[in-house]
């Protein structure tokens, strides 16, 4: 294992990716004033409801003088799920106090004992999930850094993982919902549009936007190509129709029809106020459709990143996938426990994220996805398509072809 000694931690304010919304408010009918709205934000934590958002850059000196890197960050969407607060600067020298006291001039034997850290209940307040994602990513590179090797390599050592391999790309196309389909479709990604479904007004265009990309992939996509179809409706879906169930059932199977034989995966339509609820609502769709004999099949999001909520879902068999939102799940040893969880039950283990995010979040989460095995991963940061492929698509690339160079050498 990788032996880490630490001379310092360090924060630094920086911007993440995109910015942080009060989705409660988006969905509950606030009126867009350009790239904002106008009306008072609803949920704790929110100055206004869509506001800029920050990031707590993570440095940690080496005591051979290397740096390692990390970014703590939150999720766009947030007021909702059992999310957390958005980071504010404020909070920042709170944190740099609690994580000083935990890891300047300490050696730790491996990246886990040094994650391990990040779990105290003494610290909870000051090193909430943001902060430990951030903080595990940094640990991570330092625990690499240490072995002169991948992080890839690290977690396949620590976790008894024999093999690795590659994700399929989720492309995010939340943007631009008609250019954005047009990139993915030419760039051959496994599963996309990923467009963000929030409001009454989007669920109502829903219908003809699958027609119209069907007709895409067929004029643009070239033979052979059978992409997944994938829909986020952020709950929105079970707030517009009460989350009546033969409602839900019947616009979803106009929606499968639609999509004309591609696989399509409904992430989080239904609306709950408790993990509990979103449970059990989950687990009643996912039979309902059955019983239809729908051939789509059902992503949990929101509640399933709440702490504990993973193995609730899984041992219930809610939904045929999870997207794992890494920064909701604070330290990267909880998004690899959640992953791990998938596998045991038979759920699909897609490694999400979020548009704000940044290049070193998502590097670190790109080796977690190769060396765990996950089924997707999701393309980020930014909301503009290109950058976040760039980003995760190059890095992937990258270490499969250095880990491949180390076994052929090996």
């Amino acid at each position: 294992m990788a032996v880490i000694n630490i001379k310092r931690i360090t924060l630094v304010q920086g911007v993440g990716g995109f910015w942080v919304n009060d989705q409660p408010a988006i969905q509950l009918g606030a009126t867009p004033d350009g790239f904002f709205y106008n009306e008072p934000s609803r949920s704790p934590g929110f100055s206004a409801i869509r506001e800029p958002s920050i990031a707590y850059c993570v440095m940690i000196e080496l005591t051979n003088g290397e740096f390692a890197y990390g970014d703590c960050v939150t999720v766009l969407n947030l007021g909702y799920g059992g999310r957390p607060l958005p980071l504010l600067a404020a909070d920042m020298p709170r944190a740099q106090r609690a994580l000083s006291v935990l890891f300047n001039g300490k050696s730790f034997a491996s990246f886990r004992e040094a994650a391990q850290e990040l779990e105290s209940d003494q610290w909870q307040d000051d090193i909430v999930r943001p902060v430990a994602f951030g903080v595990s990513q940094a640990l991570l590179s330092a625990a690499a850094l240490s072995e002169s090797t991948t992080m890839v390599r690290v977690l396949m050592k620590e976790y008894g993982v024999e093999q690795y391999s590659r994700p399929g790309i989720a492309g995010s196309c939340g943007g631009n919902w008609e250019m954005n389909v047009d990139k993915a479709i030419v760039r051959q990604i496994d599963m996309f549009p990923q467009s963000a479904i929030q409001t009454p007004d989007q669920c109502e265009r829903l219908p003809q936007y699958v027609t119209w990309i069907n007709e895409r992939i067929r004029n643009l996509g070239g033979a052979g190509y059978q992409p997944d179809l994938h829909f986020d409706f952020h709950s929105s879906l079970g707030r517009l129709y009460g989350n009546d169930l033969d409602k839900v059932c019947d616009y979803l199977a106009d929606i499968v029809e639609r999509a004309g034989g591609y696989q399509v995966y409904f992430e989080d339509p239904l609306f709950a106020e408790t993990a509990d609820e979103a449970l059990q609502r989950m687990a009643e769709l996912r039979e309902q459709l059955a019983k239809r004999g729908l051939p789509c099949r059902l992503i949990a999001d929101e509640w399933v990143n709440a702490p504990g909520a993973v193995a609730s879902f899984a041992q219930a068999q809610a939904a045929h996938a999870f997207q794992i939102k890494t920064p909701d799940n604070g330290s990267l040893i909880n998004t690899i426990e959640a992953i791990r969880t998938c596998h045991q039950h038979g759920i699909l283990a897609y490694l999400g994220g979020s548009c704000n995010e940044t290049d070193i979040s998502v590097r670190a989460s790109v080796h977690v996805g190769i060396a765990m095995n996950v089924w997707r991963m999701f393309t980020r940061p930014g909301l503009g398509f290109d950058e976040g492929l760039m980003v995760t698509t190059n890095e992937m690339n990258r270490t499969i072809a250095r880990l491949q160079s180390e076994d052929i050498i090996g």
